[in-house]
């Protein structure tokens, strides 16, 4: 027995000699919430190193990284034993390092809570510039809107529409519709991308860009706001990014799953939806992936009154899909191939038609019915692209070329506004292909930067055709050969300037057509086609002094080139000759001056800013037909944000926007309509956290009013300029998390049931469009992750 024994032991005993050991631990935000794609980096030394070394060195012959996956957690295997310093970073938190010593076969747990970079200005946007930089670097207004955040909103609310005007100042709130029809970004149309790729259809705008992709794969979005040229057509009052979702590279495979349900408040009956989504992610060798699924079926929608809405561009009755992939491989540490696809696909199968509404007397709602004509929505948008990136291609020089396209079809509702009825659908096809380069330069400590150049190709095909094959816009043809620059330079370190130039180089082809009848439009006038080009250099040019917390002000000049909504007015033809008719660019001219503030546990931003065109974006009335009005525009506003940490769980935040416009038509300045300005807009937001594993949100939303204009001798106000009442509203959102791995959320959209109807409603003056406001809705969700 004894001998036994002894031979075990010595059997034993080289295991423990050699055993190392284990860092493990989970990295949380000041809520206790869960940080997943947190850098860990661990450095230091072994007792052996340590005790050759000199007294107080410490040579760093462990010098490893590792990655926490999406329920927070890293881990680092086979240590030796020894003392090392640990890291957590991450772009907008502020890095925590902590000490450890590990002796034998410990296994050691080393928690983190970070708390977020005073003013969020180290967070990095590459939408600015096509080139990461920091927030405190750019001389322009850019908001992002991170993971947590699109989290927490997609808790309240799937619909794309709500999550940016909730957080977005100078965004006009939406219509609770699919579509986003009179929802400017400053006053002015905006460029809407998924990962670079154009979502807009500015050739045919159908204001259907916002929803263009489900939220569940977005990890973060950047807003430009004000006029840009630098990815080209339709930005002229900014541009939206959703940035997808990138690989969990800290073990093979990790998965988040999520079950929801959702309804209405005020009356349950046929309003409940379900929603189903499934992402998984992970890294095998040089292989990184992310795969996602969604799936979501709603009910109809009721107002504060328990009504069915409208089901007219409506959000009821609606089955969604979204199908995600994005494969990386690193070709080696400095080069990269990355290949995205994204389908989504959203169409109403309602039971329900429209009831006689009166505009300013009583709303349209639903009532039981079979819809005539064709299913309302988006069958398809297809978005993929191939990216290869290298960090130095030479000395100096890093490279990204991407190859993408987009097909989108989209499906309006069934009217009798075309002669004869039927549903008229927009399709756009785009392919295009970027070579982006950065070269870096170091002339002095004093005066160093970075070029960003390259070239941009865009073939754009749009067209709107009725379903029954009646061809209602013509198909338009537009090739675009973009070359472009942006020069960065740090002076003295902390003032930036920033100045680039884009020449837009574009050839749009317009076949032959004829137009057909429509509202009060006769038709049938024979158009002869024609090639028309655009040739256009425009600038921008900006500062930032970055030296002091306390004031980090900026100012800039940005210019854009669009070719507003073409197709609504080649489809109005009066005139037998494409050539003749007005189809000039659109060249904006933004001038702003902003600056952010940190002081302590107080975060203040604020921009005033100035709009310019001599051809305006604007719709009027023509006996019943909404035509482009092309005057002089003038836009001007104002925003300012704040947030205060009053305590580590508890933090409030501010929202606040102001503008006014004007347009000159015949020697007067008149007041540009609600569809292009709406009112002022104030957005707060209380957080709580009453437990570690408690998340408590409120959201409150206030709408102001705009009366200004006034109606003609029979009491009608023209579109557009309907009086406008003020509206405010709350959201809550509440999350538990029961483990790391299991959390259950709650939603409630206009918490307290108010009774209004949105800020186009009232102020577009269309009956088809006075549609009362969602009551309350909840959304119940469960998400398990490992």
């Amino acid at each position: 027995m004894i001998k036994r024994f002894l031979l075990l032991s010595l059997l034993v005993l080289p295991m423990g000699v050699f055993a190392q050991s284990v860092i493990t631990g989970q990295v949380t935000d000041k809520k206790g919430s869960p940080l997943a794609n947190i850098v860990i980096s661990l450095k230091g030394n072994t007792l052996e190193t340590a005790k050759k070394a000199a007294p107080g060195a410490l040579s760093e012959n462990y010098n490893k990284t590792s990655q926490t996956n999406l329920t927070g957690f890293y881990t680092f295997k086979d240590l030796d034993s020894g003392n090392y310093v640990l890291t957590a970073s991450a772009v907008g938190y502020q890095p925590v390092s902590k000490t450890v010593l590990l002796k034998g076969t410990a296994a050691l747990t080393v928690n983190f809570r970070l708390l977020t970079a005073a003013g969020d200005l180290n967070e990095v946007t590459v939408t600015a510039s096509r080139n990461a930089e920091t927030l405190k670097d750019v001389p322009s207004s850019v908001r992002i809107l991170n993971s947590k955040q699109i989290e927490m909103q997609r808790g309240i609310s799937t619909d794309l529409n709500q999550i940016l005007t909730y957080n977005i100042p100078a965004l006009t709130l939406g219509t609770n519709t699919v579509v986003n029809k009179g929802q400017t970004l400053r006053g002015r149309n905006a460029l809407v991308m998924i990962d670079g790729i154009p979502q807009s259809t500015p050739l045919r705008n159908g204001e259907r860009d916002f929803r263009s992709i489900d939220p569940f794969v977005i990890d973060k979005i950047e807003v430009i706001e004000g006029s840009t040229a630098i990815y080209g057509n339709g930005a002229d009052g900014g541009i939206i990014n959703y940035i997808t979702k990138k690989a969990d590279t800290s073990k093979k495979i990790s998965s988040l799953t999520e079950v929801s349900a959702m309804g209405s408040l005020v009356s349950p009956k046929h309003s409940l939806g379900s929603r189903f989504s499934q992402l998984f992610t992970g890294k095998v060798n040089q292989l990184d992936y992310v795969l996602s699924g969604t799936y979501e079926k709603t009910g109809v929608n009721k107002d504060a009154d328990g009504k069915v809405v409208s089901p007219f561009q409506s959000l009821s009755e609606t089955s969604s899909k979204n199908l995600y992939a994005k494969l990386g491989y690193s070709l080696n540490q400095k080069s990269r191939i990355e290949v995205m696809y994204n389908y989504y696909h959203t169409l109403q199968n309602s039971s329900y038609v429209d009831s006689a509404g009166i505009y300013g007397v009583r709303p349209i709602t639903g009532k039981p019915g079979t819809p005539i004509g064709d299913k309302q929505g988006t069958p398809y948008n297809h978005n993929a692209y191939i990216q290869y990136t290298n960090q130095e291609i030479f000395k100096g020089t890093s490279l990204n070329v991407n190859l993408y396209m987009q097909d989108f079809y989209s499906i309006f509702e069934y009217s009798d506004f075309y002669k004869p009825a039927g549903n008229s659908a927009i399709a756009s096809k785009k392919k295009g292909l970027r070579f982006n380069f950065n070269t870096q330069y170091h002339l002095l400590d004093q005066l160093k930067g970075d070029v960003t150049y390259g070239l941009d190709m865009l073939n754009d095909v749009t067209k709107q055709n009725l379903t029954d094959g009646r061809e209602f816009v013509p198909e338009m043809n537009m090739k675009n050969y973009a070359p472009y620059a942006q020069l960065r330079t740090f002076l003295f370190e902390n003032l930036v300037f920033k100045a680039g130039a884009r020449y837009e180089n574009i050839q749009l082809g317009v076949p032959d057509y004829t137009t057909i009848p429509f509202g009060n439009y006769a038709g049938g006038v024979a158009v002869k086609g024609a090639d028309l080009s655009y040739h256009t250099l425009v600038y921008n040019a900006g500062l930032r002094y970055s030296k002091w917390s306390l004031f980090n002000p900026f100012v800039s000049f940005s210019q854009s080139f669009s070719l507003y909504d073409l197709g609504r007015t080649l489809r109005l033809s009066a005139v037998d000759d494409v050539s003749k008719i007005e189809t000039k660019a659109i060249i904006t001219n933004n001038y702003e001056v902003g600056f952010s503030s940190t002081w302590e546990r107080l975060n203040v931003t604020g921009a005033y800013y100035v709009s310019t065109s001599d051809l305006g974006s604007s719709l009027k009335d023509v006996n019943g037909v909404a035509v482009p009005e092309r005057a002089p525009e003038r836009v001007s506003g104002f925003e300012a944000t704040a947030n205060y940490t009053f305590l580590p769980n508890l933090s409030m935040s501010f929202g606040f926007s102001h503008m006014t416009g004007t347009k000159e038509v015949n020697g007067k300045k008149l007041a540009l309509p609600t569809t292009r300005i709406g009112p002022d807009k104030f957005t707060s937001s209380l957080s709580y956290s009453p437990v570690k594993a408690w998340d408590l949100s409120l959201f409150w939303i206030y709408s102001g009013s705009r009366k200004e204009f006034k109606p003609d001798a029979k009491g009608n106000y023209a579109l557009g300029e309907g009086p406008v009442n003020s509206f405010n509203f709350f959201n809550l959102y509440t999350a538990y998390h029961f483990t790391p791995k299991v959390t259950v959320k709650l939603g409630i959209d206009n918490l307290l049931n108010a009774d209004y109807y949105p800020v186009l409603s009232q102020g577009k003056v269309r009956t088809d469009s006075y549609i009362k406001a969602n009551g309350a809705r909840f959304n119940l969700s469960m998400a398990y992750a490992f």
